[in-house]
């Protein structure tokens, strides 16, 4: 596998994960910026790797 390849599906399944603890107490906002925080990561990563890299 792909290093990269391995980088997005790492920062996805956080995400989900975050995503189930952030509906078991929705009043965290910390988790909400996390979440945020992680799918800008994985958005800007993807648009960085195939625009400039290859």
């Amino acid at each position: 596998m792909y290093t990269p390849l391995i980088i997005i599906i790492t920062l996805f399944v956080l995400n989900w994960i975050i995503r189930i603890l952030i509906r078991k107490n929705p009043q965290n906002k910390s988790l909400v910026k996390l979440s945020f925080l992680i799918s800008f990561s994985m958005i800007a990563y993807t648009i960085y790797y195939f625009f400039f890299i290859r």
